[in-house]
């Protein structure tokens, strides 16, 4: 499993955010702290900012902080919220032709329940493309539900075990055990003494004054 740039991107900003928790920060602040393109982040926190886990305000006096106590975001759902495309092979997305019932489930099941079921839909949204940061690995490469998929046909549907596959079976649990161990963390887990103290480092000299409390909520 491979987690896009994008995600990458969210975690990173709420680490950042995690650690400077008393004061709103700005989305520069965090792109100068990483070394990353400011451009790319305002659409990753407009994203975040939809899914509960950034409050964002425009204005003087605004900025960037979490939306709840680190201790209540779980990194399971950002991952789910950030990830587009779930499927470890293109043939494990619900849209592809060989895709079964029960491989489905295997799929969905890495969600658990409630909101968690959703990361079969999230799997099949492969189809709406990678041309956006989101759909680049971490490393440069393109995700594999994207690339992975084609078969002799062209596609995950000409994949000559398409109707008896067990290797996708596996997968689906080995994506299941990949998804319960990132359920099993909040933000609050990830923010140790390390973290904290180069984050901090990485921020302000001086933590700004607060301004006029004229900021208009964006998110």
């Amino acid at each position: 499993m491979r987690l896009t740039l994008y995600t990458d991107y969210a975690l990173r900003t709420l680490l950042y955010l995690g650690v400077h928790a008393d004061r709103r920060v700005s989305i520069r602040e965090v792109a100068e702290a990483y070394g990353i393109s400011e451009n790319h982040l305002v659409k990753v926190i407009h994203h975040l900012g939809r899914g509960g886990f950034v409050d964002t305000l425009r204005g003087r006096g605004g900025g960037l902080m979490l939306a709840r106590p680190a201790d209540q975001i779980n990194v399971g759902d950002v991952v789910r919220h950030t990830e587009e495309d779930m499927a470890l092979v293109g043939c494990m997305s619900p849209l592809s032709p060989g895709m079964g019932p029960g491989s489905r489930s295997a799929v969905a099941a890495a969600g658990g329940g409630g909101k968690r079921a959703s990361l079969a839909a999230l799997a099949g949204s492969a189809a709406r493309g990678t041309s956006s940061p989101r759909g680049m690995a971490a490393g440069g490469a393109t995700s594999a539900g994207s690339a992975a998929g084609e078969g002799r046909s062209g596609s995950a549907g000409g994949c000559l075990l398409a109707n008896a596959c067990h290797l996708r079976g596996v997968l689906g649990e080995a994506l299941g055990a990949f998804m319960t161990v990132l359920d099993a963390r909040t933000l609050a887990d990830l923010l140790t003494p390390y973290e904290r103290k180069v984050l901090t480092q990485a921020g302000p000299a001086e933590a700004p004054v607060d301004a006029p409390k004229t900021a208009e909520k964006v998110v």
